[in-house]
């Protein structure tokens, strides 16, 4: 094999010297990575898993709208600390979202962040930076992101995805859930039924 290693190297064996070592490389680590996880995610020696004894959720709100409501609804099924939050980008907008939160947001206290530089994303996660600091160790922080599904499918890349941007920043962040709350547009041809 050495010899033919040698002599045919520059006719293309080389792929096989450098490219079965990798591969065989790759597989082993893939092996090991299986094998960690499987022992993070073992119940051996576990014990019984902390109780949660209080879901605090937050309900990013862009206005309030049917879609709103439908998130509202669903986030009383969770928890009665319940943060509604808006980010103003203009002062004229935030008056009409308080006043119409005043009266169709059930209570809700709801906590308006300005955003002078009309940045929507980062004032949010920095919201959500300072509730999780705040965090007790038997506590959990659930983002209930409200999410439009078109009756048309060609229409979703018209809507901002912030639940898909929140997941990605939060993914390796403990105790906190981020999760979508589907509101079916109809179409106006569509009965409602």
């Amino acid at each position: 094999m050495v010899v033919f290693a040698y002599t045919k190297f520059t006719e293309g064996a080389w792929i096989i010297v450098f490219l079965v070592p990798t591969l065989v490389f790759v597989f082993f680590r893939i092996h090991h990575h299986y094998k960690d996880l499987a022992k993070e995610l073992s119940l051996e020696d576990f014990g019984a898993p902390p109780r949660i004894k209080r879901n605090r959720v937050l309900l990013p709100i862009g206005g309030v709208h049917r879609g709103i409501l439908h998130a509202l609804r669903y986030t009383r099924s969770l928890s009665d600390d319940i943060t509604a939050l808006y980010v103003s980008v203009d002062p004229v907008e935030e008056e009409t979202v308080r006043r119409k939160w005043d009266r169709w947001g059930d209570g809700v206290r709801l906590q308006v962040i300005s955003s002078p530089y009309r940045r929507l994303i980062e004032p949010l996660l920095e919201y959500i930076d300072e509730m999780s600091s705040d965090l007790q160790s038997q506590e959990m922080l659930t983002i209930v992101v409200p999410q439009f599904v078109p009756s048309n499918p060609a229409q979703n890349a018209l809507h901002m995805n912030t639940a898909l941007f929140l997941r990605n920043a939060l993914l390796s962040r403990e105790n906190i859930v981020v999760m979508e709350v589907p509101y079916h547009v109809k179409g106006k041809h569509q009965p409602e039924g």
